[in-house]
């Protein structure tokens, strides 16, 4: 097996590549990564051989780990990996770790396979400790028996393809020599471009089966089945993506990529490690290999008849390739039956391999006394004295043996009996020629009969070289025994955990609902297609799983080795409901209905963006006069401004309705900004630590955010109702390109409804500020966005069409609904995000009603920054919060009160001393060696996102209001 390949490794995730290396071969590779460095081990599947020979040994002894060295200044990712942790927990033994493969520098390795040790080994791509970015790397793996490793330029194949060339004719040249070898055909043209094709039979994990010599996989289509399904993400709530797939037949191996044109390897998973199964109503097709766990879906019903077609025949050709071809061959009508037997024959056939081992030994140790017995005592042994060219093996210069003193030396491999053919024969291991004696070597050692007197003159020894040979001879022998004494343990043991097993329709079906505790091993050779029927399974829970599958198989808390079910997730990210929304019910509270007109116009930020192309404009300190009166934690509570919306919703009565409700909450946020005065002003960027409550007795719900890290800006958001809980953690950042800026918000939004039950997920649009150097200032949502109802399985898909280059702000938006089986419906949303939007309903031709308008501006907007009536109205104190608010609250940032009042002056002497204090408070926490740790929220790992889960109790912030203290409470605001 050779293969030149590219690989793609996510972010906080690694990529498992399969290789099936079978006893007395070695495993070699050259590995050099992209730009960034990437971690590399070598494991072990702990199940039997997936090809079993009737004259080899398959007993499989724990191959130790073997760990590299590591010196003291490594980096800790280096020697202790989340890769390994997960991988051993779910039954995959260690064999090698590798560690650290340096970024753009060539690194080889190779791992000889002994006796009794052949089966599936996994090459680990670790890129667990890296948080954002994707590796890629250039690879070449290469096996072949080990005797020909003399004849293998290792190492080189990545700089020179003529060695990468005589290293794969080598491997299949000795493959035909040494027939416990696979028998795969070298490809002169072997590259990166070849792997979307029949190449993936050898770089995805080798041949399950003999080829024959006129076999052209390259050339024959018929040995793969290639085609686009739908791959569901690795991040939760991101749906699925179109992804390229193809399965190879020859070596029963599933790989994908990105796309058709795609060269990166992004998975491969061999179907004799994987269970798999089928649901025709929702044309999803499941595959866990215990390393990794693929949700795909089929676009169409052909389609999902296809692939499932095709993965029962992969199934098929794999389970003949591994049957014998003499008399254990089986008739049809009693294949089935002998197929349910697969596990218990192999390991009968090794215990019968053993036994014939221990066999030879006791035959080896009777020859031993008969030797001893023959010769006088105060004599040398003839086959230890005698010197022949044509009998003995000669000894070294120096008067050592033959053998080197690190290689297993048995005793019977120097009897003065063989021919020097014969002791070339009896150079392999001895276990395995004692279970399969060669013809012409088998009468003298069934007979015992003694060596021939010496005939020629010969060099005599002293007998105490005698006597130190038979100590190596004894020492060799107990070591045999030792070997055979383990590998019995070890076959003993795994029968135990394998009669203990659940039978085979519970291991399919924990493919889809695995439990972490649950230890893998080989998939059973019956193993077909499992088809799912709505009668057994629920359909609800088929859609959007909160925990992601991993293309590389993703490392989160959920990933491996199954799913987490979503109610547990919800409780992750939400505190308890609570028991009142304190200070709610209220009386009207009177609000202001506009705010001062700001007294100077923005700076020219052409010199100052200048300089700052491709930054974050977010993290660049600002002249005041280019802010508005509002904090980032003010604007983010914008999004609250329309919530009558969620409160419809509640009331409907259909689940797609509902949707549509939801998503129009969603897209109303955008309309904040809907005046273009509104985008030359940034809102104030919050100190560490502030916060800001909102209370709207008119809407009924309350809310409390708070600024929870400062290197990312990072937000954190809890809103509530009597019928709904919304939840966010913003990391809000802006990046100028040049004649526009990007403004980008990671961090999903989170939407329960109370009495329903369901939830709801969706990522905020990206928006772009154009014409930022000359013209009139605007900023429009581009692309899409997807509202997901996670309990459900329904998502909204929200289409922001674009205009021509010269035809100003793009505002029409098209909402889609795509049910739980990927149909789409037609019910959805049209309009403008400026304006309303209006529901399209089925049966209702023509007939459209008004589900969402923008709410009032206040008077003479563009002269008054643009704002919102809910906007001008966050920055005052009301009666609800005089006296009542934490002295975090943004509406007491003394900087920003006096830039509404129109004293820019002091607005910026104000805010240079805030930003100098919070520097100083960093300074002081270094020293300390402590981190900041937000009052209000605490910080919950789910999945590959960071969110902030808010704090309830008698530490909770509404309750802390509620008392009138504040406790805990860094004075942030103070000048």
């Amino acid at each position: 097996m050779a293969g030149l390949e590219q690989i793609e490794v996510h972010s906080r995730n690694y990529l498992v590549r399969w290789v099936n290396v079978k006893q007395e071969h070695t495993i070699s590779w050259t590995v050099q990564p992209h730009k960034k460095s990437i971690n590399l081990g070598l494991f072990k599947h702990p199940g039997p051989l997936s090809n079993l020979h009737s004259a080899s040994s398959t007993s499989l002894a724990p191959p130790s780990p073997v760990n590299a060295p590591v010196d003291e200044d490594k980096d800790k990712s280096e020697t202790q990996s989340t890769a390994i942790e997960k991988l051993t927990s779910i039954g995959l033994k260690v064999v090698r770790w590798i560690g650290k493969c340096e970024a753009d520098k060539v690194s080889q390795g190779r791992h000889d396979v002994r006796l009794g040790e052949g089966g599936n080994y996994a090459l680990v791509f670790d890129n667990t400790f890296s948080k954002n970015i994707s590796k890629t790397a250039t690879t070449f793996l290469l096996t072949y028996p080990t005797v020909c490793q003399s004849q293998i330029q290792f190492g080189a194949q990545l700089h020179h393809p003529q060695s990468m060339a005589t290293a794969m004719a080598i491997a299949n040249t000795s493959s035909q020599l040494f027939k416990r070898s696979p028998k795969l055909k070298a490809r002169d043209k072997e590259s990166v471009d070849s792997l979307r094709q029949a190449s993936i039979s050898q770089s995805a994990g080798g041949s399950i089966g003999p080829v024959s010599e006129e076999t052209k996989l390259a050339e024959d289509s018929t040995s793969i089945h290639t085609g686009v399904l739908q791959k569901l993400r690795r991040k939760k709530h991101q749906g699925y993506a179109r992804r390229f797939f193809c399965l190879d037949y020859t070596s029963s191996t599933l790989s994908y990529y990105r796309d058709r044109n795609s060269s990166a390897l992004r998975g491969a998973i061999p179907l004799s490690l994987a269970a798999i199964a089928a649901n025709s109503k929702t044309r999803e097709i499941s595959i866990d290999s215990g390393a990794e766990l693929w949700h795909l879906k089929a676009n169409n019903d052909a389609d999902f008849e296809a692939w499932k077609q095709a993965l029962e025949t992969a199934t098929r050709l794999m389970l003949e390739a591994k049957s014998p071809v003499d008399n254990l061959r089986l008739d049809t009508s009693e294949r089935h039956e002998g197929e349910k037997s697969t596990f218990e024959d192999q390991e009968w056939a090794r215990l019968e391999t053993l036994l014939s081992r221990i066999s030879g030994t006791r035959d080896a140790v009777r020859r031993l006394c008969l030797d001893t017995l023959a010769q006088p005592v105060p004599l040398p042994s003839p086959k230890l004295g005698a010197t022949s060219t044509s009998t003995t093996p000669t000894e070294g210069p120096n008067g050592d043996d033959y053998f080197r003193q690190d290689e297993r030396r048995p005793f019977w491999k120097r009897k003065v009996s063989m021919t020097n053919t014969q002791a070339n024969i009896f150079k392999r291991s001895v276990s395995a020629q004692l279970a399969v004696p060669l013809p012409g070597v088998e009468p003298i050692l069934r007979n015992g009969t003694p060596p021939p007197p010496p005939s020629a003159p010969s060099t005599s020894r002293p007998v105490i070289h005698h006597e130190e040979s038979m100590y190596d001879h004894c020492r060799a022998l107990l070591h045999d025994l030792d070997a055979v004494v383990s590998e019995f343990s070890l076959l003993i043991a795994e029968s135990k955990v394998r009669r203990t097993t659940p039978p085979k329709s519970a291991v399919s079906r924990l493919s889809l609902q695995t439990v972490d505790s649950q230890e893998y091993f080989d998939a059973e050779d019956q193993r077909h297609v499992l088809d799912i029927h709505s009668d057994t399974d629920h359909e609800a829970e088929t859609a959007e799983e909160d925990g992601g599958s991993a293309t590389s198989s993703d490392v989160g808390e959920d990933s491996i080795p199954g799913l987490r079910r979503r109610s547990g997730s919800v409780s992750s990210y939400l505190p308890p409901r609570a028991r009142s929304l304190a200070p709610l019910p209220l009386d009207p509270v009177p609000r202001r209905d506009n705010i001062a007109a700001p007294t100077i116009m923005p700076p020219s930020l052409i010199g100052f963006l200048r300089k700052n192309v491709g930054k974050d404009l977010s993290t660049i300190s600002m002249p005041v006069s280019a802010n508005e009166p509002l904090s980032l934690l003010q604007r983010a509570a914008e999004q609250l401004e329309y919530s009558q919306l969620l409160d419809s919703a509640i009331r409907c009565s259909d689940g797609f309705e509902r949707l549509m409700y939801v998503a129009a909450f969603a897209i109303s946020s955008l309309s904040n900004v809907r005046v273009k005065e509104r985008s030359i002003r940034k809102p104030f960027n919050p100190m560490l630590g502030e916060t800001f409550e909102l209370v709207r007795e008119d809407r009924g719900f309350r809310l409390i955010s708070e600024k929870v890290s400062h290197r990312p800006v990072q937000l954190a958001l809890h809103a509530e109702s009597e019928h709904w809980t919304f939840t966010q953690s913003p990391m809000p950042s802006q990046k100028f390109w040049g004649k526009s800026s990007e403004i980008i918000n990671e961090g999903k939004a989170r939407l329960v409804l109370h009495s329903t039950g369901e939830a709801f997920s969706w990522s905020a649009a990206t928006c772009f500020l154009r014409n930022i150097i000359a013209g009139e200032k605007y900023v429009e949502p581009t692309g899409t966005m997807t509202i997901y109802n996670e309990s459900a399985g329904h998502k909204a898909v929200v289409s922001f069409k674009a205009k021509g280059m010269f035809s100003g702000r793009s505002e029409d938006v098209e909402v889609q609904t795509i049910d739980a089986q990927g149909q789409e419906l037609s019910m959805g949303l049209s309009g403008t995000w400026t304006n309303s939007l209006q529901l399209k309903e089925p049966g209702k031709l023509g007939q459209r009603s008004t589900i969402w308008s923008v709410g009032p501006l206040v008077e003479n907007a563009p002269k008054h920054y643009g704002m919102t009536l809910f906007a001008a109205q966050l920055n005052e104190v009301t009666p609800v919060e005089r006296g009542k608010l934490p002295p975090t609250d943004s509406r007491l940032r003394p900087d920003q009160v006096a830039l509404e009042n129109g004293d820019h002056e002091t607005a910026e002497h104000l805010k240079n001393q805030l930003e100098e204090a919070q520097r100083a408070r960093r300074r002081e926490m270094e020293e300390r060696g402590e981190e900041w740790k937000p009052r209000w929220f605490s910080r919950v790992e789910l999945g590959d996102e960071v969110v902030w889960r808010l704090r309830t109790g008698k530490e909770g912030y509404w309750e802390e209001r509620s008392r009138g203290e504040w406790t805990g409470v860094v004075p942030v605001l103070q000048v």
